[in-house]
């Protein structure tokens, strides 16, 4: 009998086999994590050793430039180190070289690309733990974090539920699900105020009715 042959169907999945496929995944999910971990420690080490440079003008803004030519030619072989990529690196570092030992566990548990997203589109501090947390918590990805976290130029969703039940009128803003608390406080002072609503909600309720 052949190989082939001998390799019958299993009509119900044997219980062990989920034991070891959580093995798989576990393992998969802690190499994962400790490679991401040395990675943006190297991230971080090396932006704040080329902003340590430039601060004491020990660096011109070109050695930046040089550099990432000189890794380039040596060590073609190691990518994410571009011109653009270092001046990234410098940028996370002073975003957050502030608050260091409390942000620090935070940045290590996403990956450079969203951290990346959110040091470049949030706009306070507050605003990039919330982001860095909802990472965290959720398991964003790349596209999920682009959906929440908008662009410089774009404004998060928001909508205003209006309904009528009985004699109840309920005015209640909707407010996108993962709006950080900044933005919440600044859609208040912007959206008109609950008793206009009511009001024109009930005229028109009356209208209707007529």
């Amino acid at each position: 009998m052949s190989d082939t042959q001998s390799i019958q169907p299993i009509g119900n999945t044997h219980p062990d086999f989920s034991e070891v496929l959580t093995m798989i995944r576990t393992t998969r999910d802690n190499v994962w994590r400790v490679a991401n971990t040395a990675l943006i420690d190297l991230y971080w080490k090396l932006g704040e050793y080329i902003s340590h440079k430039l601060a004491n003008a020990e660096w011109g803004d070109g050695v930046v430039e040089q550099l990432a030519m000189h890794i380039e030619q040596n060590a073609p072989d190691i990518k994410g180190f571009s011109k653009k990529n270092l001046w990234r690196m410098k940028q996370f570092y002073e975003t957050y070289a502030a608050n260091m030992q409390f942000i620090s566990p935070l940045v290590r548990q996403i990956s450079w690309t969203n951290n990346l997203l959110i040091i470049s589109r949030c706009h306070s501090e507050e605003e990039r733990e919330f982001y860095l947390r909802k990472s965290i918590d959720e398991h964003y990805s790349k596209r999920e974090l682009d959906r929440d976290v908008k662009k410089a130029k774009e404004n998060p969703g928001i909508g205003v539920l209006l309904c009528k039940d009985k004699d109840d009128e309920v005015v209640e803003y909707a407010l996108n699900r993962s709006l950080s608390p900044t933005l919440v406080a600044e859609y208040q002072l912007c959206l008109p105020d609950k008793k206009i609503l009511r009001q024109k909600m009930r005229e028109i309720f009356e209208n209707t009715m007529e």
